[in-house]
Parts: C-alpha cells; structure tokens; sequence
C-alpha cells in the first residue's frame, strides 16, 4: 500500500499554525476572565472580613448604633428590591396589555369569519335548497350540471374552509384568554410583594427614626461624640489601606486607567443640591476638619459617578453608612457615603454620571445628603478641585 508522504516534524501549514495561534488566543482569554472572577471573588471575601471587623463594637459603641446599623443595611435592600418590583410590574403590565390586544384581535377575526359563513349560508338558502338535487335531475343539459355540480363543490369546500377557520379562531381566543388570564394572575402576587415590602420598608424607617431620636445625637458629652468622629477616620483609613491591599493582584482596566488626574475643573457634583461642608471646614465639635463636602439633597436622589472607575467597595461602614468607593487608577478614589441604598458592587465597571446609589441620611448624617470625598493615594483632596459647585 503506498503511504503518503508525511510533513517534516515540527512544521505546520499556514491554516494550522492560525488555528492554533487562535485555539490559544481563546484558551488564554477563558483562563484569564476565570482567573477574574476568582480574584473578585476572592476580593470581595477579604473586603467582607475587613468590613466586619471595621464595624465590630468597640468601647462607647452601644446596642443601638448596632441596631440602626442593621435597619439601614435592610432598608438598602428593600429599596433596592421594591425597584426591581416596579420594574417587573411595568413590563408585566405592558405584557398584559399587548396580550389583552392580541385577545382583541382573535374576537375580531372569529366574528369576522363568523360573519362570513352567516353570508354564505344566506346566499345558498336564497338560491334554493334543493338547486342541487334539481340539477342532478335535470338531464337536459349534462354540461350545464356538470359545470353548477362543481361549482357547488367549491361552495362546499369552502364552507368547509369557513367552519375550520371558525374552530382555528376560536381556540386561538381561548388561549389567548388563558394567558391573560394567568397575566392577571401573576400581576395581583406582584402587587401584593410590592405592598409587603412597602409595609416592613415603613416599619424599619419608622424604628429607625425612633432610635436615632433616643441616641440624641447633639450628645451632651461632646468628648465622647469627639472620639467616636476620631474613631470614624481611622477606620475608613484602614478601609482605604485595606483595599489597596486586597485589589493588588487584580489588574485594573487599562481604559479607565490614567484620565482622572487630567480632569481637575471639569467634573460635575455626584448630585444636586447645597453644599453646607467644605473641604477644611471645621466641624461642629472639637478640633476635626471636613476631608470632603457635605451636600445637602433629597432623600432618594440619585447619586451620580463624577468620572469612569471601578467599584472598589460597596457596603456599610460605621459613621458613614451605605458607602460607595471608585477607583480611578494612579492611586485616585472618590467616595460617596450617607447614601440609602447602593445600586453597584465590589468589581463592577461605572461610566461617568451613572447612577450608582440614592441619596439617603445613613450612619452619622447630619440630614439627608451626601458625604462626597476626593483622595489621592490615600490622602483627602478638596473635591472642588474637580468638581464645578453650582
């Protein structure tokens, strides 16, 4: 048997060798999105430890801060599920109603052929009931029988045709009718969840707001409240420390990287509203000093990302509740604290002015607004060097 030539070892066609290059390409890139996904998650692990023991009670700390803690995480998630609710229940409506049209529809067509075969029956009623018998009768003229028997042919067949398109019509508005039905049905348990949350959201504001009443927080003992606001900055130092180290073996995007260090002037606000705290303004006790603005908002604003960056933290932190921290790259982080609830997570990419949490008055906001910070490899800069004040 002749055998054919093999190729000499080590070489490949052109096709293969592109095949191959490709085949790794693909290899590498699974291998590489998998690797991300166990940095982030192992990311997010580390980042929970270390919120957990930020926020563990120390000292002065009392069962009620420890409670109004919780209430405010729990009223985070509910608002952030009463929204995905909301949501859900206007695409189930707009399902319904196109559902409800097609329904409208199906009715149409059955009384249209309905109509039709009503009309069809007149017609041959009129003509005579017994015209075919006649003509089967009639011999005088076989063509002219012949010619009418198959036109009566048709005539049947297609009253025939009318009566399946009847039935076709009919169950197509029974189904559709179902569906609307069981629509309806779907729609009334959403109503009902949303009404739940709406009810225990109410109740957690309501003990909320009976808590933070009876910690009376224009403490008499300002010394006391002095170390709790001294306590605060050194706990979101070490957070700050903390992510830097649980970030350092995952690359950062290299299209984010490098912008935000240009952009000094050219920011807006994260939100709207009166900016009652800047940068180096003393606070109300001791010797502290504002690190950031305070601007003063409505509760359930929108919080805005003043430029591209990756979510870097996403939870709550004692002092400055629901806070949210992007990276920009070259050691640049924004935060934003005090929020409601949080609408990112720890490892999601944001674009500039997306949403990505609800103005609120958690952990020790003096009212509802938010708590805005720039830093620069750790150390706090004054926002209004990038962001326009309006």
């Amino acid at each position: 048997m002749t055998r054919l030539p093999r190729p000499a070892s080590g070489r490949r066609s052109g096709a293969a060798r592109v095949a191959l290059a490709l085949t790794g390409v693909l290899v590498i890139t699974i291998l590489c999105a998998d690797d991300r996904d166990t940095q982030l998650a192992r990311v997010r692990e580390r980042l929970q430890t270390l919120q957990t023991e930020l926020n563990t009670t120390k000292g002065q700390r009392t069962g009620v801060r420890e409670e109004i803690h919780g209430l405010e995480r729990k009223i985070g998630t509910l608002l952030n599920q009463q929204r995905e609710t909301e949501r859900r229940l206007k695409t189930e409506e707009q399902r319904l109603k196109d559902l409800r049209q097609q329904a409208a529809t199906a009715h149409r067509r059955l009384d249209t052929q309905r109509d039709a075969l009503a009309h069809q029956l007149r017609a041959q009623y009129a003509s005579g009931r017994q015209e075919q018998l006649k003509l089967l009768l009639n011999q005088q003229d076989a063509v002219v029988a012949s010619r009418m028997l198959t036109y009566y042919g048709y005539v049947h067949r297609a009253r025939l045709e009318r009566i399946g398109s009847i039935q076709t019509a009919l169950v197509a508005a029974q189904t559709v009718e179902k569906r609307v039905q069981t629509k309806q049905q779907e729609l009334l348990l959403l109503r009902e969840t949303q009404a739940t949350r709406k009810t225990e959201l109410e109740t957690s504001r309501a003990r909320r707001g009976e808590l933070l009443a009876s910690l009376d927080r224009r403490v008499a003992l300002q010394a006391g409240e002095i170390e709790h606001l001294r306590e605060d900055e050194v706990r979101l130092a070490r957070l700050l420390e903390g992510i830097k180290t649980a970030y350092a073996e995952v690359a950062f995007p290299s299209d984010i990287k490098g912008a935000f260090g240009t952009l000094k002037g050219k920011l807006a606000l994260p939100t709207k509203g009166r900016v009652l705290a800047h940068f180096g303004d003393p606070k109300s006790i001791g010797n502290l000093k504002w690190r950031g603005l305070f601007v003063a908002a409505n509760e359930g604003a929108p919080v805005r990302a003043v430029s591209r960056g990756r979510v870097a933290y996403a939870d709550w932190l004692r002092g400055f509740g629901l806070l949210l921290i992007l990276e920009h790259g070259d050691g640049y982080m924004t935060l934003y604290g005090h929020n409601q609830s949080l609408m990112k997570q720890a490892g999601e990419s944001v674009d500039a002015g997306e949403v990505i949490a609800q103005i609120g008055n958690t952990g020790d906001a003096p009212q509802p607004g938010l708590y805005f910070e720039v830093r620069h490899n750790g150390e706090p800069r004054d926002p209004l060097l990038w962001c326009r004040a309006r």
